[in-house]
């Protein structure tokens, strides 16, 4: 599962509470080059690299996508991903809505949800009350506007109003897509299966 959004769009909070609520899901871990906001920690949060290395990882092929946001690198690491599926688990990325493009080439089954706050007075107040300065706000805030054009291309749309009715939204999203019946053949051709064995009188 995919979760994008302008800044102040809530997608780390939304998240988290993903991960509090269900079991099912786990993060999948990125890597960018910014410095850490306080009370963040490298490997939970983000894998805090050097520009250096970062340009290494993506040399070698190491990224399954990556992107320039306002100035700093992010990335996502092949195996932070592999893992979590590895595990039977559902990887949720918080990234750009350029890495979320490229996750859906990859993974075409990939789950793409688009978070938007509820009006602009909200994402501005969000921006700071995180601390950003003002200039870094109006930076933001002129990203969204491209950001917001490419909504559409999203599977789903969420309003992040009040974050506990989102996170369970999200969820929902998670349940109905692992109902549909391209991601359940094998249980479809399993009851074919023994339909073709049975004998009926």
């Amino acid at each position: 599962m995919v979760i994008s959004a302008p800044s102040g769009g809530g997608k780390t909070v939304v998240r988290s509470g993903l991960l509090k609520l269900d079991k099912r899901f786990a993060f999948s871990v990125t890597c960018t080059t910014r410095a850490r906001r306080p009370g963040e920690v490298d490997g939970r949060d983000y894998y805090f690299v050097t520009p250096e290395r970062f340009a290494a990882l993506r040399k070698q092929g190491m990224l399954l996508e990556w992107a320039v946001v306002h100035g700093n690198y992010y990335g996502t690491p092949v195996r932070s991903v592999m893992s979590v599926l590895a595990e039977g688990r559902i990887p949720v990325m918080t990234i750009d809505v350029k890495g979320a493009r490229s996750v859906k080439k990859i993974f075409p089954g990939a789950v793409t949800v688009f978070l938007l706050p509820p009006d602009l007075k909200t994402m501005v107040q969000r921006l700071r009350g995180r601390g950003e300065a003002p200039e870094n706000v109006a930076v933001r805030l002129r990203t969204a506007r491209s950001e917001i054009k490419v909504a559409s291309s999203f599977d789903y749309l969420v309003i992040n109003d009040k974050l506990r009715e989102t996170v369970r939204e999200v969820a929902a999203i998670a349940d109905l897509e692992t109902r549909k019946t391209g991601r359940n053949l094998d249980k479809v051709r399993a009851f074919g299966t023994q339909l073709s064995k049975k004998k009926f009188r």
